[in-house]
């Protein structure tokens, strides 16, 4: 297994890892450009460039650009963030020359048809529609435009509104700046050939530079405590997102312990949440917490849905879990399993190509340079049961975010009156 860092002239960054026993290559280009990138009049523009790509290149239309990589069994796909837009390809190794060639022609000479971006505006349209008829996307979205500053806030997908307005010029102009070599990665990993490499640095040393230096940005989380909440004809059950600060990544120490403390909390059916509350209890189908965080700052969330009946036991328990975590800490059989299912995670990812290139887009788009899976077993293995009581202790007291998607007519609850979650 050989590792590839290469940083070129222009400030394009090649990252590889050779894994000569599978028989697949997957490769991605990633753009350092999302939707916190955007301007409010243009909410939506990273978004509606990705899906615009794939309508046809100069030299490709649509058909063109994908049916080659899906004959051969292969899959191409995308996806837009915050801080990053990514193209990703996996293929049989025997195709990854020509798979490089389709998605580099792919970021580098878009069509921008007129009649090809009229019907792509309507395909986004439905997938804004889509993102607010789904409980979860909406109280989502409706927490994290409130809870984080304004650029972090916006809505990856963009508002109808502002994806009505955006026609060709607005588009061509975010691409021509953001679309540029100081602003790309390109990642791969499987059983592939130092030709492969010399040719993608050839093709990325040929791509325009626009002066600029990308910037690693973090949301500014909301310190005054939010209560968020929205009521709906169509809801049966309450929706409930809890949101507090967490950690960034640049804090590496922090980070781990509250990582592993995110694993043991709410991920799997043996965490806290899952065993504690579904499982013990009753009360919820769903329940599970989630940690994202970028250069500087994160948020910690927890998020179930329950009866309007069972909401203020729902809303008790939570407080009884989190009070016990921060009064007693986390128990050594707990805090084996977090250490452990995050190792476990980790290896298991090395398997699949497509996961150990996502792992390194991930680094490289937020810190810079990936580190070693060595280096990262090591560091959870180093971790302490004081270190994750520690983080604990630091980020999880106190009062918190409250997000609600309600039934129409819910009413008889003391939670819904007291417009408060604090521990």
């Amino acid at each position: 297994m050989n590792n590839h860092y290469i940083e070129l002239p222009n400030g394009a960054v090649i990252i590889g890892e050779r894994k000569e026993e599978t028989r697949t290559v997957s490769m991605a280009f990633a753009m350092k450009v999302g939707s916190a990138d955007e301007e409010d009049s243009i909410s939506g523009v990273s978004h509606f460039i990705e899906h615009a790509l794939f309508k046809g290149t100069l030299r490709r239309n649509a058909f063109e650009i994908k049916e080659p990589i899906e004959r051969i069994g292969g899959s191409l796909n995308a996806y837009t963030g915050r801080v990053s837009t990514v193209y990703y390809a996996k293929v049989p190794d025997t195709y990854a020359s020509e798979a490089l060639e389709i998605l580099f022609d792919l970021i580098t000479s878009p069509r921008f048809d007129e009649t090809s971006l009229e019907l792509e505006r309507g395909v986004i349209m439905e997938e804004i529609a889509a993102a607010e008829d789904d409980p979860y996307d909406r109280i989502y979205d409706m927490t994290i435009e409130k809870v984080w500053d304004r650029d972090f806030g916006r809505p990856i997908l963009g508002y109808q509104d502002t994806v009505g307005n955006l026609k060709k010029e607005k588009l061509t102009n975010f691409y021509d700046h953001k679309y540029v070599a100081n602003n790309v990665i390109f990642a791969v990993s499987g059983n592939y050939n130092e030709d492969l490499l010399k040719n993608t640095e050839k093709k990325l040393l040929s791509m325009r530079v626009n002066g600029s230096k990308p910037v690693a940005k973090s949301p500014v989380i909301s310190k005054k405590p939010l209560w968020i909440v929205e009521r709906r004809k169509d809801l049966q059950q309450v929706h409930l997102l809890l949101t507090r600060d967490a950690p960034g990544r640049r804090n590496k120490d922090d980070f781990d312990a509250f990582k592993i403390f995110n694993t043991l909390f709410g991920s799997g059916m043996s965490s806290i949440l899952f065993h504690n509350i579904r499982e013990q209890l009753g009360m919820v189908y769903n329940i599970s917490s989630e940690f994202v965080s970028y250069a500087d700052s994160g948020a910690f969330m927890i998020n179930a849905t329950t009866g309007p009946k069972n909401l203020d036991n729902l809303v008790a328990s939570l407080k009884k879990e989190i009070g016990n975590l921060i009064s007693r800490g986390v128990t050594e059989a707990q805090f084996n399993y977090g250490k452990e299912r995050a190792k476990g995670k980790l290896l298991m990812s090395t398997e699949g190509t497509l996961q150990t290139l996502s792992r390194f887009l991930d680094d490289v788009v937020i810190c810079g340079k990936p580190d070693s899976l060595e280096d990262l077993i090591a560091r959870i293995e180093a971790l302490t049961i004081d270190d994750i009581n520690d983080s604990i202790k630091r980020h999880i007291a106190g009062p918190w975010n409250v997000s609600l998607l309600l039934p129409e007519q819910m009413q008889n609850s003391t939670f819904l009156k007291e417009e408060h979650f604090e521990i």
